[in-house]
């Protein structure tokens, strides 16, 4: 065999030996079109309701009174009060303490955020 028809040769085994490969790695990895997709869609409504009220905690209570419980316990700006009511609030309690006469209200216990905060908190 000369030089050249070795050449061929060789260049033909390669490209076999490339096809080949190809194949067996399409045939045997076949990656879901869904790999790595996050399909939930996370709206976190209440961020906007509270950034609704930046600035005007009166209103922010008012509108927090017109809330479900549900709705009350998943904002960040309202709590719900000695399973009563929802009023404006964070974690650390009621933005109002006291009622229309200006007596200090009692806090038996709120929730915020779904945590019952309290000593009075149910069990």
């Amino acid at each position: 065999m000369n030089k050249e028809t070795i050449v061929k040769y060789t260049l033909n085994i390669f490209i076999v030996t490339i096809v080949i490969l190809f194949i067996i790695f399409c045939i045997t990895y076949k990656p879901s079109i869904t790999e790595g997709i996050d399909d939930t869609l996370n709206i976190n409504t209440s961020d906007s309701f509270c950034k609704s009220h930046t600035g005007s905690s009166g209103t922010l209570n008012e509108s927090c009174g017109k809330l479900t419980k549900s709705n009350c316990v998943s904002t960040t700006c309202c709590v719900f009060l000695n399973g009563d009511k929802c009023v404006a609030g964070t974690q650390e309690g009621p933005t109002y303490n006291t009622d229309d006469k200006g007596r200090t209200k009692d806090i038996d216990y709120y929730y915020y955020q779904n945590k019952c905060y309290g000593k009075k908190c149910p069990k």
